[in-house]
């Protein structure tokens, strides 16, 4: 192969010598262009395409660089000069009449006669032109700095060897028209089993963000958590968590049109990052060079539902550094159950039960076996029914502000400051529909508002507060966040460069749960049980005024510095080290009240911290490399990584990672890693005490199951061992295909859980074992009296904060649980703990291929997450449940996987992808209660189309979008289950806004 460029190359240079003036000619003359934004190489590709021109480079000079494209008449020269703007590159024309992309020259100085290079289409150099100043004095130009990708310390690698990186270039985020990260991510990476869900989390008390989990790992395999198993990165560094019972960091804070890039590794990452890494990492890499201010704006339709969402960046560069600075909007509606026809709680139309609440806006009793209405007193023939779901959020509204900013400045030739910096405002209201608070209550005439119908002196009637107080009670939640990130890299020689990062970052998330009522306000004596809207006025303010007010406050502060460069040099190769060290401290200040709206009496603070110590190192040995390449054998590179990580809490993990690269041929990558990762407890999860609580579940009418639920205590980290092998294939004989498939297996031991979720939601199967009237996990001596007294509970009281009795509105404190009457069948520890382990395995694959047609061109796209296990066991040693086959309640699909088609031509862009969930099937005992043994496939197809006005109008780097989403209308699948706190009820295995219209408008000025 390399005789093969050799003789070509020289052939190629005894012809530039004879067509010198034919090529200058072509150099000058302009020709319409339109290469779009996106990484430079492949642009540079293109223009050698469009003009038919030959262009010489350093491959490692160019990597990892992007360019903001070029549109309009141009020549070659201007055209490249353009696509090089905001970058260390200048183009030159040597004496062979080719022209040189090479590292700009600060100031005029002497050269050296220049040998003539050679003259191809698109040359690869990859040794520094000898014609070039700047190559003889590196410090006499600005240098180009080396990239280090995501899951590597190692500069220069394209990707962390042994692992697969999935790249979404800033052309791919463009064409899908999304507004959000996570939507973005759910369109464009299948190692996501999140498709076709609502792009955003309840941003309740809970969860406060929308968790990514790749391969499912932390978000399907029976975890109940307080943080994700996939670590989220910002330029490469960690991002503040934010939340109360979760500490997970919001990917939506960063806007889409925002993004240069993003980066996702699949496989585990603790060898590099620490903890948190276990399903992998993704990186979200923003712009750092941008000239000019771009507007765009969209407005998203569908029906009974609006969203909107804008963005304003500009920036600068100078010739020795850059600023960006972006500020973006969105805001959107809630949209309510009764929007949706899929959302509700009546299943008879698919054979299923009617799950409506009887107890309506108009009370209703019940004198010798007649049934009566509150409204008239008149005899009914039947109880009413309602719907909880109706004023219900299925999908929150939300409104965010965001600001970024990057600046970055060389402040000698071997030293350059820069620092990213964030700033987001969101504000989440969650409504709950009014019939879902249900209320019996006996009244007598004692009651002024009392109405005998048969002479009888009391009835017990059942009603809600719908027409008191409104069809919904809304919850509010606010989250703010701030960080920055300052860093140095210094470049020593040159082979090592010095790198120091710090961050400082500050959340704060308020949610004022709203939901439940003061039931105190209301007796049997003063409540107007047939209309409440009759209640007294001032009874009905005091009801309603009564929330359940929780504060998070999370820092994160963070200090790393890290080293890397060669060692020595084999015949394959450099052997590359990179070695650093991080102090990290981590702090969460709950704060919770019960009461008065705004009242904050009693109010209890429960703040938790850690501190970090960490050190680690990879080495990058290049076995065989391109001066030892042999047949069979284009290269085969060895990497070993290996981080220990101190923490003050529970102390200390080790984790390694060995990854293998071997090349046979040019076109074909074999890689294989194996490696150790883990996920510490969060702050939420161990010590914080702000939502353990006595949860009632009511079994009967004054049969009860108490639940002390909430935080644990000295809880261990989740710790995985990962392995995978695949392979990638570019055939330089099918120009522009590109086919990669990995196989995977991931074992996670001491799985951070509840009782509940740890047995697949099933309160019945964790009664027993963790029965604490008499033994379970945590050691809890029954008092002298017996199990399930009132001393006993009385002396947990310092365990739980408060009793959640919205399932048990009649008990308000611990003596109510032993009113005459009342009967407790079980008080279980549901707290979270280290309870099992999971079994997971799967193989990811994905195939690209484009193809240039006549002034477009054509790119289709296939890929999924296939998987062969997931197995669960709710204690260490026990039974594993096959989630895959309908043994656990929620089931996982068996794989998922999108496919898309995007074309250009001219000034027109599109795009369309399908994505696809596959059925799961329902456990025997629940199928049986909900008469349905399966939950179907969904699939959901959307629409993105664009047209650049400049091409067509005077309207120059101006370009409309129109975007379908959900292009078909699909319903996610039908579920029978009733709406609890393990299922929905109506639909499962997908979600929806339904089908959605947005227009945009991208513009640069």
């Amino acid at each position: 192969m390399m005789k093969q460029v050799v003789a070509r190359l020289s052939g190629i240079a005894i012809a530039c010598t004879i067509s010198l003036a034919a090529q200058a000619a072509v150099a000058q003359s302009e020709a319409q262009l339109k290469i779009p934004a996106g990484e430079l190489i492949p642009a540079l590709k293109s223009l050698a395409t469009q003009l038919d021109i030959e262009l010489v480079y350093q491959p490692e000079q160019l990597r990892n660089m992007r360019t903001d494209g070029v549109q309009g008449n141009y020549s070659a020269q201007q055209a490249t000069a353009i696509l090089l703007k905001g970058t260390p590159l200048e183009v030159r024309t040597d004496v062979s009449g080719a022209m040189v992309i090479a590292p700009a020259i600060k100031q005029p100085s002497a050269r050296t006669a220049q040998p003539a290079l050679s003259r191809i289409r698109l040359a690869q150099v990859s040794t520094p032109p000898a014609s070039s100043a700047a190559a003889e004095n590196p410090a006499s130009s600005p240098q180009l700095e080396e990239i280090v990708v995501t899951g590597t310390l190692i500069r220069g690698l394209e990707q962390p060897t042994g692992s697969n990186l999935v790249s979404v270039s800033e052309e791919q985020i463009q064409a899908t028209g999304v507004s959000s990260a996570v939507e973005l991510l759910n369109r464009t990476v299948t190692q996501l089993p999140s498709f076709n869900s609502l792009p955003s989390g309840t941003a309740d008390f809970g969860t406060a963000t929308t968790r990514i989990g790749l391969r499912g790992i932390g978000t399907t395999t029976g975890t109940a958590a307080g943080q994700s198993a996939t670590l989220v990165l910002f330029n490469g560094h960690r991002i503040v968590p934010v939340g109360i019972l979760s500490t997970d960091p919001d990917p939506n804070l960063i806007p889409s049109d925002l993004l240069a890039g993003v980066e996702v590794m699949p496989d585990g990452g603790s060898a590099t990052y620490g903890s948190d890494a276990i399903g992998g990492v993704v990186n979200f890499i923003t712009r750092k060079r941008f000239d000019g201010v771009q507007f765009h704006g969209q407005q998203g339709m569908a029906e009974d539902y609006n969203e909107t969402n804008g963005s304003l960046t500009g920036g600068t560069s100078w010739d020795r550094g850059s600023a960006v600075l972006s500020l973006a909007y969105t805001n959107h509606d809630a949209l309510f159950g009764k929007d949706r026809d899929y959302a509700t709680s009546d299943f008879t139309a698919h054979g299923g039960q009617d799950f409506r609440s009887t107890t309506c806006e108009f009370g209703t009793f019940t004198v010798n076996g007649q049934l009566y209405t509150g409204a008239s007193s008149a005899p009914a023939s039947a109880r009413p029914k309602c719907d909880p779901t109706d004023y219900t959020s299925i999908y929150p509204s939300e409104k965010r502000y965001t600001a970024f900013g990057y600046i970055e400045q060389e402040l000698s030739d071997t030293l350059k400051f820069s620092m990213d910096a964030f700033y987001s405002a969101r504000e989440t209201k969650i409504y709950t529909d009014t019939a879902s608070i249900p209320v019996s209550m006996t009244i007598t005439n004692a009651n002024p508002a009392f109405r005998p119908v048969a002479g009888e002196t009391s009835q017990t009637v059942a009603f809600n507060y719908v027409r008191a107080i409104g069809p919904f009670r809304t919850s509010k939640q606010d989250f703010d966040e701030y960080q920055f990130s300052p860093r140095l890299d210094w470049r020593l020689s040159d082979d090592w460069n010095v790198r120091a990062d710090f961050i400082y970052g500050r959340s704060d998330a308020t949610n004022r749960d709203r939901r439940g009522l003061n039931g105190a306000a209301i007796n049997a004596n003063n409540v107007n049980p047939y209309d409440p809207a009759l209640t007294d006025p001032s009874l009905l303010a005091t009801l309603v005024d009564n929330e359940f007010y929780n504060q998070g406050v999370n820092t994160l502060t963070s200090g790393q510095l890290v080293a890397n460069g060669s060692l020595f040099t084999l015949p394959g190769g450099d052997v590359q080290i990179g070695v650093g060290s991080e102090l990290r401290r981590q702090e969460l200040k709950a704060t919770t009240f019960q009461g008065a709206i705004d009242s904050f009496a009693g109010v209890r603070e429960f703040p938790v911290h850690r501190t970090v110590t960490a050190g680690f190192a990879e080495l990058q040995v290049p076995i065989v490399g391109h001066p030892n390449a042999m047949t069979g054998v284009q290269s085969l590179d060895f990497n070993v990584a290996l981080r220990y990580d101190d923490y003050s809490d529970f102390g200390g993990t080790t984790n390694p990672r060995f990854g293998l690269d071997y090349k046979p041929f040019d076109d074909l990558r074999l890689r294989a890693n194996y490696q150790t990762s883990f996920v510490a407890p969060s702050l939420a999860d161990s010590g914080n005490k702000v939502d353990t609580r006595l949860q009632l579940a009511t079994l009967a009418p004054n049969v009860y199951r108490a639940f002390i639920a909430g935080a644990g205590v000295n809880l261990k980290p989740q710790e995985a061992k990962t392995f995978s092998f695949g392979a990638d294939w570019t055939p330089e004989q099918i120009d522009g295909l590109s086919v990669s498939t990995t196989y995977w297996r991931t074992r996670i031991d001491n799985l951070v859980s509840q009782a509940l979720s740890a047995f697949g939601g099933s309160a019945a199967a964790s009664a027993t074992p963790y029965n604490v009237c008499g033994s379970g996990f945590q050691t809890l001596v029954p008092s002298s009296s017996g199990p399930c007294s009132l001393d006993f509970l009385t002396s947990l009281q310092d365990i739980f904060v408060r009793i959640d009795n919205a399932a048990a509105p009649g008990v308000r404190t611990l003596s109510d649980l032993f009113a005459p009457g009342v009967t407790i069948s079980a008080v279980i520890d549901a707290r979270r703990n280290n309870f099992g382990s999971a079994k997971l395995e799967g193989i990811d694959s994905n195939v690209s291929y484009g193809h240039d047609v006549g002034n477009g061109r054509i790119v289709g796209e296939v890929g999924g997450t296939y998987n062969l296990k997931r197995d669960i066991s709710s204690l260490a040693g026990g039974v594993f449940i096959d989630y895959l086959s309908g043994g656990a309640v929620q089931a996982a699909p068996r794989y998922n996987v999108f496919a898309s088609i995007s074309a250009s031509s001219g000034p027109f862009n599109g795009r369309l992808t399908v994505s696809h969930n596959a059925g799961v099937d329902i456990p025997l005992a629940r199928a049986v209660a909900i008469n349905q043994t399966h939950i179907e496939s969904f699939t959901v197809a959307d629409l993105f189309l664009s047209a650049t006005l400049g091409d067509i109008t005077v309207l120059k780097d101006t370009a409309l979008e129109f975007a379908v989403t959900n292009l078909l209308d699909e319903e996610p699948p039908y579920s029978g289950a009733q709406p609890n706190a393990q299922a929905s009820g109506g639909f499962e295995n997908g979600g929806t806004l339904g089908r959605m219209f947005r227009l945009g408008l991208r513009t640069k000025f």
